[in-house]
């Protein structure tokens, strides 16, 4: 009989992994007003609009790709030491690595939102809010815009992976 060692966490926890990078769908949301302003921002794809008009920053393109290759070599590998459990070659192939994007992720977007408040204009985290701005022509216009901010279902899922591949990894460990 054949004994074939597989490590179930890291398995899904690739897939996952596999899942968030394919699907190219946001992790944080903000919209701001009917059409006024939009962002949908992910490590793997980040869409601005203002007034309808995409605003592209050529370097985000580079960092998204770094991301996505990064991520799809770190659920690439962690599927092959999944599978291949019983080699001892394999414990370096399951990491942290899922763990460390959605809390860099989050970590960088608190910082990107203290950021823009030092610039005068205050956007939470999550939650509705009135975005005030004043604009300074003249006496100075201030505009009031219901907004909305929010982390989507797809961080969520982004962070059990990565809780899943901190489990896979002590299993790869003890076994």
């Amino acid at each position: 009989m054949i004994d074939i060692k597989i490590n179930f966490f890291g398995i899904v926890a690739s897939l996952l992994l596999f899942y968030i990078v394919l699907s190219n769908k946001p992790w944080w949301i903000l919209r701001g007003g009917e059409g006024i302003f939009y962002a949908a921002v992910s490590p793997f794809n980040v869409k601005i609009e203002i007034l309808g008009k995409p605003v592209i920053v050529p370097i985000i393109f580079y960092l998204n790709l770094t991301a996505t290759l990064s991520m799809l070599l770190a659920a690439s590998t962690m599927l092959l030491g999944s599978f291949l459990a019983e080699k001892e070659w394999s414990r370096p192939m399951i990491g942290f690595k899922g763990l460390m994007l959605p809390i860099l992720f989050l970590v960088g977007l608190i910082i990107s939102l203290e950021f823009v408040k030092n610039m005068g204009i205050a956007v939470p985290l999550m939650g509705e809010f009135i975005l005030r701005y004043e604009i300074p022509i003249g006496r100075g216009i201030i505009t009031e815009t219901p907004s909305v901010a929010m982390l989507t279902s797809d961080y969520w899922i982004a962070l059990l992976a990565g809780i899943i591949s901190v489990l896979a990894w002590f299993f790869q460990r003890r076994s």
